[in-house]
């Protein structure tokens, strides 16, 4: 099995991967040998990634109607048990944590960055790995399934079956969008800068006052096929045939969680629970 030491440079999220974490998650991600830290290995984590680990916020829905302690995710062993029990993935700082401690384990160069979806403040956590002095990224949010180059002076397109990301230069830094169920509408999102611990876990339970994330299912993960988004009871596909959309009842939502996306009986049935009562349709006196 390749082995290389972790990047000395690197700020590790939270807290580091065990060696003996990292094998299991790659080899439940479909790796016999852990992949080389090269470009042709991130290519084959991410798209993996993309595949087989949701962005989604089940596990936070049931956290804040439950007003648990802490948003669960946030750090990578436990983002982990998790996806290995329950098929839960997290929003994008949990996600992008996990993400970022397993290509560290692995032994690529890889920064958690803070971004800024629309460009406003500091809203989003991402990863960027520099390779033979490339930068790259791979968002655990966009599951583009190919890395994305930033290179200076260009813009850069990057495409999945018709889901594209695009990652350009300006004056201010850097900029990179990805298409929505909206096929006129696309979400910017600007790169600010290194993350710490401190900030990582401050950003992540800042959302309980206002997330996108924090009402109604959501949950997004591609196949080899395309690429599938959900919200709320809308459902979004970018594949061959182009983008497609429709609308589903709870008990197709939950069934997509399932079978499509991965996720346990057990997590989506507490989560329809949760979400029944927030609507009134669960009386409990």
């Amino acid at each position: 099995m390749y082995r290389r030491a972790p990047c000395k440079s690197c700020v590790v999220a939270i807290l580091p991967l065990t060696e003996s974490a990292v094998d299991e998650v790659a080899e439940r991600l479909g790796f016999a040998e852990r992949p080389a830290p090269t470009a042709e290995g991130l290519a084959q984590v991410y798209s993996a990634w993309c595949r087989q680990v949701p962005f989604d916020n089940l596990r936070k829905l049931v956290a804040l109607h439950f007003d648990l302690p802490q948003i669960p995710g946030i750090e990578p062993a436990d983002f982990f048990a998790a996806w290995q029990l329950t098929g839960a993935g997290a929003t994008c700082w949990g996600s992008n944590n996990a993400l970022h401690a397993l290509l560290v384990g692995l032994g690529f160069d890889a920064q958690l960055t803070a971004a800024s979806m629309f460009d406003v403040d500091k809203n989003h956590g991402t990863t960027i790995v520099t390779i033979d002095g490339q930068r790259l990224i791979v968002d655990t949010a966009l599951h583009g399934d190919v890395p994305a180059p930033m290179i200076a002076g260009e813009t850069t397109v990057v495409s999945y079956f018709g889901y594209e990301t695009t990652v350009r230069s300006d004056e201010n830094g850097w900029l990179f969008d990805h298409p929505t169920p909206d096929p006129a509408f696309r979400i910017p999102c600007r790169i600010l800068g290194d993350l710490t611990l401190e900030t990582t876990v401050a950003a992540n339970e800042k959302t309980r006052g206002w997330s996108p994330f924090n009402t109604g299912i959501m949950a997004g993960i591609n196949d080899d096929a395309g690429v599938w988004m959900l919200k709320d009871n809308g459902l979004a596909r970018f594949d061959a045939d182009g983008l497609a959309t429709r609308d589903l009842t709870d008990t197709e939502v939950d069934e997509f969680l399932v079978e499509v996306v991965g996720h346990s009986p057990q997590l989506v049935a507490e989560v329809r629970a949760v979400l029944d009562v927030q609507a009134g349709k669960v009386d409990l006196d």
